[in-house]
């Protein structure tokens, strides 16, 4: 057998990486995702998982990925004479979808602990996460009039797929430093993990965050210790008022509801960073 500019690594390390430790990372995060909303894992995603996972630890584990191929699955040959699928391009949609709600899942638990380690220690807390609570997801549409000019200032410093801070740094007001990186390091990272540079200096979202948002609720319930109740509003420009588009529990605001004198947390989301506040409810007698 004659082989021409092809190159062999065994990068047995890499490959258990990403066969087994990666892929398995992915499919607990689907399913607990699904779990958690009542759904359940699809069957043949799940078995195709299986299937691909054999494929992938074949050359670090051949007899446990032959006896999961011919066995678990009942395949006809040998996992050694299966060729690996052709793998489509990721959807960079899909991808921060994906991304989003695991930071914002990541975001309101880990703030929930925080409350529970300071409730440890003695010190006080805005509620307690011990009793019932309503979780209140807030959520903007449009993006604060303030950041018009540093999108056109970003815009015309992306040259060559590329951001240079550094340069862009340069250009920035003092006096908004402090809010004006941290949005402009959000679009070099939306730029760079492959989103369409028009979606996002158009500021469009590559997903449906007010969907993604009202998916993500029953599992929230969930997760969330106590919570009863969970709603996701979506605030009118400024943050003090908003209405309703997702909610579970009797004690929710009901979908389509207006809220007005919303706390102050509304004020500080923007389109793919919602903020949330926790507030205890009256157990039932």
């Amino acid at each position: 057998m004659r082989y021409t500019n092809v190159i062999f690594r065994a990068n047995y390390k890499a490959a258990l990486k990403s066969g087994l430790y990666d892929f398995t990372s992915a499919r607990d995060f689907y399913r607990e995702a699904t779990k958690s909303s009542g759904l359940g894992m699809h069957h043949d995603l799940a078995r195709r998982y299986i299937e691909l996972q054999a494929l992938m630890l074949t050359v670090v584990a051949p007899h446990w990925a032959e006896y999961v191929w011919l066995e678990i699955l009942g395949k006809k040959e040998s996992v050694q004479n299966a060729r690996f699928p052709a793998v489509p391009a990721t959807d960079p949609a899909l991808t921060a979808a994906r991304e989003y709600v695991r930071s914002t899942a990541s975001s309101i638990t880990s703030a929930e602990g925080a409350q529970m380690k300071r409730m440890a220690k003695g010190k006080s807390t805005s509620y307690d996460p011990k009793k019932p609570k309503l979780l209140t997801i807030y959520a903007a549409l449009k993006y604060p009039e303030w950041q018009d000019q540093y999108i056109e200032l970003t815009r015309s410093a992306f040259k060559d797929m590329t951001l240079d801070l550094k340069e862009v740094s340069k250009k920035i007001d003092k006096k908004d430093s402090k809010r004006a990186m941290p949005f402009i390091q959000q679009l070099k990272k939306s730029l760079e993990s492959g989103i369409s540079p028009d979606t996002v200096f158009e500021r469009r979202l590559a997903f449906d965050e007010q969907l993604v948002l009202s998916e993500m609720v029953p599992g929230l319930q969930q997760t969330v210790v106590k919570c009863v109740a969970v709603e996701v509003v979506v605030v009118d420009q400024g943050g003090k008022s908003g209405k309703v588009v997702a909610a579970i529990g009797d004690k929710a605001g009901k979908v389509g509801s207006q809220k007005e004198g919303l706390q102050g947390a509304a004020e500080s989301a923007v389109p793919g960073n919602p903020t949330f506040f926790f507030e205890n409810l009256e157990e039932s007698s």
